[in-house]
């Protein structure tokens, strides 16, 4: 995991569950069935299974998670592993591969047969940044990955715990410029998005931010809630509910708008820091030389979901936008993310591992 300038440890818990409540970590827990069963989207796509070529698929095929369940990143994995399940008629199963901010999942994928049985659906870190936050990583994404699409964006999300120092951007500014070294910011994993957004405000401010990555979302969230952490920068949908219970706080979105669901939250730019707009995604990939055909059929059919009302509602009650674009547009969205995130290695506020 890539070590930030004054990083301290992670913390090592870690959230499970499957139902859509909040479980005892505060991770975000899910039923299998909500995200099928979208105003007869299930039905659609079993009613119209396809065949490809070699009868692709022939058995079921893994979908890596590269976080632990309950976050943001594993409940797309699993919407993706049912809408392809209904698809296509063979179990898509989910195998959860959490570590080393997601390049443990990565490294897998690189290694696994380009024959359609395997593919990763993640949060761009394991897909992108990795490429320049960890030094020994065992696969470039640029190389050794096909892209297939992405699913959703969304802004992250500044929260604060419920006795933070700072309930706005402007607080935490000032407090942090008073009292230098003692803001801790945490966030999903090493060189995830929420990480990049922090170091960026750090850098634009000038002020210093003890990052502190965690094992996914859930943990994080959990320390949030419990005040054994003052802030954290994440995708929003496990926070937006306890935002609105008022057990934590949205200071900001990264967005350049704010969202639906937190409509009295404001933007980072309407904060103070003119122009600062970021997006995290999360995407599909398979191996290296993954046949064309079965990238064109599994986009396509993440592509006919998405369209539907009942998707773009789904989506955005997590804080979500849909987007399911072409390959070659993923393909340069990986660029463009691996690239801005240089300047920040450069500057010394992601120190590669």
């Amino acid at each position: 995991m890539a070590a930030v300038n004054g990083s301290s440890p992670s913390r090592d818990a870690v959230g499970f569950g499957r139902r859509t409540r909040f479980n005892e970590w505060g991770g975000a827990e899910m039923n299998r069935r909500e995200f099928i069963v979208l105003g007869g989207a299930a039905a659609a796509l079993a009613s119209s299974r396809v065949t490809l070529a070699a009868d692709w698929p022939k058995k079921s095929v893994v979908v890596i998670s590269a976080y632990p369940p309950g976050g943001t990143s594993d409940i797309i994995a699993r919407l993706v592993a049912d809408l392809l399940t209904a698809k296509f008629g063979q179990q898509f199963v989910i195998e959860n591969l959490a570590g080393a901010a997601g390049a443990l999942a990565g490294g897998k994928l690189a290694r696994s047969a380009p024959d359609g049985y395997t593919i990763l659906v993640s949060g761009s870190a394991p897909i992108a940044a990795n490429k320049v936050v960890q030094t020994n990583l065992a696969y470039d994404p640029e190389v050794d990955f096909t892209p297939i699409t992405i699913v959703a964006e969304s802004p992250a999300l500044l929260t604060a715990s419920a006795k933070a120092p700072a309930k706005s951007l402007q607080e935490l500014v000032a407090y942090a410029k008073a009292n230098p070294g003692k803001v801790n910011i945490g966030n999903p994993g090493a060189g995830t998005k929420g990480h990049i957004c922090a170091a960026l405000i750090g850098l634009q401010t000038g002020i210093e931010l003890n990052h502190i990555p965690y094992k996914g979302s859930p943990p994080l969230l959990a320390d949030l809630l419990g005040g054994h952490i003052d802030f954290a920068l994440d995708a929003p949908s496990n926070y937006l509910p306890h935002i609105k219970d008022g057990k934590i706080h949205g200071v900001a979105v990264t967005s350049a708008e704010r969202i639906g669901e937190l409509p009295d939250v404001q933007t980072v730019a309407e904060q103070g820091l003119k122009n600062y707009e970021q997006t995290l995604w999360f995407g599909a990939v398979g191996p290296k030389d993954m046949p064309a055909e079965i990238v064109s059929a599994i986009q396509k059919t993440i592509k006919d979901w998405i369209d539907t009302p009942a998707a773009k509602e789904k989506l955005a009650s997590l804080g979500l936008t849909a987007v399911a674009n072409t390959p070659e547009e993923m393909r340069s969205e990986m660029a463009r993310e691996i690239d801005s995130i240089r300047p920040l290695v450069t500057a010394g506020l992601v120190q590669p591992s």
